[in-house]
């Protein structure tokens, strides 16, 4: 009988030791989907309760079998140890190995976002457009000459990818940011000499719509402007600010050509809003806002379409309205192609 108990004691030692890793790799309270549910378990508690275990086996044996138990279980206690070290070890890098997952899959997340590619991202209207993409869910680029704007503050800012880049670039070094992109919008616009207001509103916005019509990307809004009424069949570009109108609208029809089904182009009136120029800031709503509540009590769409003084009627737009409308419209399915007037554009106040 004490033969028996003696290789029952080696057999319970032997075993238990070489069961350690396993339990306590199990038990590693500093794994984090461990510590949701143990706060108080200690990585060496197993062993220590085994090696007493055994040594209490060896404590019960024949005097002469004592010494060889007692062996027996001090090598199990010494396997339970190094056993704990290995453990250690495994559970570290199978942590660090959870941390690279973890920024693997973030990157899975984000690449599972509808991409919105908006040109001139750092300007007045498409800062608040990149605002507008990330608060409807998009992964935002923004192209625009300067990169990341110096001027402008806020978290969003590092939420956006900034791509220095110009529309009017012959080699079109951006256009693999087309690539995936669920839309396009474009808030490309300046005013200087006929020459140059026509380059940047007409010239640099029709090339766009060339790049996403080759790229495939279904859909594509730009901001032009409202369409005055004049007399006699005038336009605006017939004799103000010729290279600015002209080229908007020659814009719009050369989307209408290459993106009858996708293409949406904004006409906003006086946008207004806060306004960045240099270190100051421009509250333009503190003339828009009272204006758009004025003209609201008012069939503006009627007298709008009175000759050269129906543009006194026409309604002013904040500059949040304008970016969600542009959002919307490269995002939104039901909003139809063509063109999104001043009326419409408000609905998005």
């Amino acid at each position: 009988m004490l033969a028996l108990g003696s290789a029952l004691g080696r057999c319970f030692a032997v075993e238990a030791a070489g069961a350690l890793p396993v339990i306590s790799v199990v038990l590693r309270s500093d794994l984090p989907w461990r510590r949701a549910f143990s706060a108080g378990s200690t990585p060496g508690g197993k062993q220590d309760t085994d090696a007493a275990e055994g040594a209490g086996a060896a404590a019960g044996a024949a005097p002469a079998d004592a010494a060889e138990a007692a062996g027996v279980a001090a090598a199990g206690a010494a396997m339970a140890g190094a056993s704990a070290e290995s453990a250690a070890r495994a559970g570290a890098a199978a942590e660090a190995a959870g941390s690279a997952t973890s920024a693997e899959d973030l990157s899975d997340y984000h690449a599972l976002l509808p991409k919105l590619v908006v040109f001139g991202g750092n300007g007045y209207v498409g800062s608040r457009v990149c605002q507008q993409g990330l608060a409807m869910g998009c992964g935002v680029v923004s192209v625009n000459r300067s990169g990341r704007p110096r001027n402008l503050r806020g978290d969003w800012l590092d939420q956006v990818e900034w791509v220095q880049g110009d529309a009017l670039d012959p080699q079109q070094a951006w256009r693999d940011v087309l690539k995936g992109a669920a839309g396009v919008v474009s808030t490309l616009g300046a005013f200087g000499s006929n020459e140059h207001m026509y380059k940047i509103c007409g010239t640099a916005n029709m090339r766009l719509v060339d790049a996403v019509a080759e790229a495939g990307v279904p859909r594509f809004a730009f901001i032009s402007v409202h369409d005055y009424k004049l007399p006699a069949g005038w336009h605006a570009q017939d004799f103000l600010l010729r290279g600015y109108f002209q080229g908007k609208r020659d814009a719009e029809r050369h989307m209408e050509e290459k993106l009858p089904t996708g293409g949406v182009a904004l006409r906003p009136h006086f946008i207004y809003g806060t306004r960045t120029v240099g270190s100051a800031n421009l509250h333009l709503g503190w003339v828009g806002a009272p204006l758009k509540a004025a003209l609201s009590m008012l069939p503006t769409k009627t007298l709008a379409n009175i000759p050269i003084v129906g543009a006194g009627f026409v309604p002013p737009v904040s500059v949040d309205a304008v970016a969600k409308a542009a959002v919307s419209a490269v995002l939104d399915p039901s909003v139809p192609p063509g063109v999104m007037d001043v009326w419409q554009i408000g609905r998005y106040e």
